[in-house]
């Protein structure tokens, strides 16, 4: 139970966030991060999940009790291995940091709409101008042509 809790509640909302800052960072900034870090943030961020909560699943078949002060020395060393995941996880977050500051000061600039996206917010240019739109733009094609040809947005 504690090991499919913490995946749920962890790799559902962590992982989500990750993403929703990867694909918005351009669109806040104006610049693009950089892939290599990137990579390396999501390895790290994969592994560390993997060796914390997964050996949760055996320590629960074991017969590990929850809430309390002192365990058993026989889950000792699943326990060690849950313990060297989060640290792994708490190491991920700095190729994360180090992408982020470095590229809001000196990474590529971003173009109007880096991912070919066909939805109204990538119509704008990035990171957005005060007034949007001098005249609002025409989608021709609907949401589900995502990424086909790159839409035409107008440079601040």
């Amino acid at each position: 139970m504690v090991g499919h809790f913490h995946y749920v509640l962890f790799g559902g909302s962590v992982f989500g966030l990750y993403a929703g800052l990867y694909h918005w960072y351009p669109k806040m900034t104006g610049r693009m991060l950089n892939e290599t870090l990137g990579k390396a943030h999501f390895i790290l961020t994969f592994i560390g999940t993997n060796l914390t909560f997964l050996p949760m699943h055996q320590l629960g078949l074991q017969g590990m009790p929850r809430r309390v002060a002192m365990y058993d020395p026989q889950f000792q060393a699943l326990n060690q291995l849950c313990t060297f995941g989060s640290i792994v996880l708490g190491i991920s977050l700095l190729p994360f940091l180090a992408n982020a500051i470095w590229s809001w000061s000196r990474g590529p600039k971003a173009i109007g709409n880096p991912w070919n996206a066909k939805t109204l917010e990538w119509t704008t240019a990035s990171p957005p101008i005060i007034e949007n739109w001098e005249v609002l733009p025409v989608l021709t094609e609907g949401p589900y042509a995502y990424g086909e040809e790159p839409a035409e947005v107008p440079a601040p």
